[in-house]
């Protein structure tokens, strides 16, 4: 049987999409995406790592054609949104895809902003091309997992999540789109080395992937094309950095296309601003220190199940060096939440808990083990064993994590870490007004209009 041509098949339908035929639970929860991104643009653009892109991009300067969020700096559309992107993916809190790896809010919602305030889009258009990044981001995830290979999703896949919202922000027709997918698979890159020994360029492996998916739109738009098998062929990402070799596998990328739920609807909002593997480990242990009035110096040893990915993923720094190292390991957070009773950004920026000898104890008493049962929609879970010094054991099984489709955020709860966010630049009022504007995006007639709300004044 012939292979199918999944790269040209997917290309057409981000191109067929249509706002008329999103359900309405598409549409709210795609307004729900935008505003959960907006709060952690604004919380980032206050942060010290996002300031060398800012600062940067500022000097080269440009045409000044979109605009980047709390400094109202317009610049060209692509940096504009490299920024805001950074800005974006900066704290650990952005949401997750439901079935692919990498945060599909810093990848979609940067870059339709900066082409719809350029090209003067309505919030239909915004909320359409956001919905066709996250259902190709989560596509493509389906098949291509890190796991223990060492790519970073949000990098290796962001390019094509930013070229749909990109390509359907242009209006690229059907073969402009296959060579702008195809284009965007020469921007796939980077790793999770960042895990091992941190280094805050994380923060920018949104920033680089979306820029590369809208210079890849922009340069189809003008006529370059590219191999119309980046998804499905010998070379092809899926094989290349997925390890796929099964063309039915890659098939897998179309399957239940065009059927009447969309990726978006599984957005995963984060609680805390950490990788989202420990998260079930946080909610297991405050269980278990509200029930029986845990202390640390009662913890012997504290042993965790969990999917195998993340034992390298999140338990190979047991002493943080800086920000971002603290947020990927297990065993200071687990010290963090033991001995403060939280986890919060303002803990994982503070050098002096790095070294803390009651949270660093507490670490050296985390094991963690392979789960095989912890896969799919348990993916992010855990079941805990604390031992205590005088012999007790207590255990909690935590399966999904708050925010989830099956623990989900209240619209309440959304708000709130909304305000927790944006309040690091807008006053009460300015908050307000962004999020009465976020719940009826559909009216919106120009999204440049919209922009301002987001510009500290």
């Amino acid at each position: 049987m012939a292979q199918r041509a999944v790269t040209r098949e997917l290309a057409q339908y981000i191109v067929n999409l249509k706002y008329e035929e999103l359900p309405q639970a598409t549409i709210q929860a795609a307004k729900k995406a935008v505003l959960d991104q907006l709060g952690i643009m604004l919380m980032g653009s206050t942060l010290p790592w996002t300031q060398p892109s800012y600062e940067v991009v500022r000097e080269l300067g440009g045409r000044a054609e979109s605009t980047i969020v709390r400094y109202g700096t317009r610049v060209s559309a692509p940096d504009a949104a490299f920024v805001n992107a950074n800005f974006g993916h900066s704290c650990e809190m952005d949401d997750s895809g439901y079935s692919g790896a990498g945060h599909p809010g810093s990848l979609t919602v940067p870059p339709a902003i900066a082409l719809g305030e350029r090209g003067h889009r309505s919030g239909r258009d915004l909320l359409l091309a956001i919905t066709a990044g996250y259902e190709v981001q989560a596509r493509l995830g389906r098949i291509m997992k890190p796991g223990d290979k060492g790519f970073h999703g949000e990098s290796v896949l962001g390019p094509f999540a930013s070229v749909a919202v990109s390509g359907k922000l242009l209006g690229l027709n059907g073969e402009q789109m296959v060579h702008a997918l195809s284009i965007a698979g020469s921007h796939s890159s980077g790793t999770h080395e960042y895990d091992q020994s941190g280094g805050e360029v994380k923060r920018v492996h949104a920033s680089i992937a979306v820029r590369g998916g809208m210079m890849a739109a922009l340069l189809a738009q003008r006529g370059l094309t590219g191999p119309h098998t980046i998804l499905e062929g010998l070379h092809g990402i899926c094989r290349v950095f997925g390890g796929v070799t099964d063309s039915q596998v890659v098939e897998m990328i179309l399957e239940s296309l065009g059927d009447n739920w969309y990726a978006v609807q599984g957005c995963i909002f984060k609680p805390f601003p950490t990788e989202a593997g420990m998260h079930t480990s946080f909610q297991a242990m405050e269980r278990l220190m509200q029930e029986h009035k845990l202390q640390p110096d009662q913890v012997e040893e504290i042993n965790l199940w969990v999917n195998r990915s993340y034992l390298t993923h999140v338990g190979s720094i047991y002493e943080p060096t800086d920000t971002l190292s603290a947020q990927f390991s297990m065993a200071f957070s687990l010290g963090l939440r033991l001995v403060k009773g939280r986890n919060e950004l303002r803990d994982y920026m503070d050098p002096s808990l790095w070294k803390d000898p009651q949270i660093m104890a507490v670490g050296k008493k985390v094991h963690m083990h392979p789960d095989p049962t912890m896969v799919g929609a348990a993916r992010y879970g855990v079941r805990m064993q604390v031992r205590l010094a005088d012999g007790g054991v207590m255990e909690a099984e935590e399966l999904y994590r708050k925010g989830s489709l099956q623990n989900p955020f209240t619209r309440e709860e959304l708000e709130a870490k909304f305000r927790s966010l944006a309040s690091a630049v807008l006053d009460e009022q300015g908050m307000g007004r962004v999020i009465e504007t976020v719940n009826r995006l559909e009216e919106v007639q120009d999204i440049s209009q919209v922009v301002p709300l987001l510009v500290k004044h």
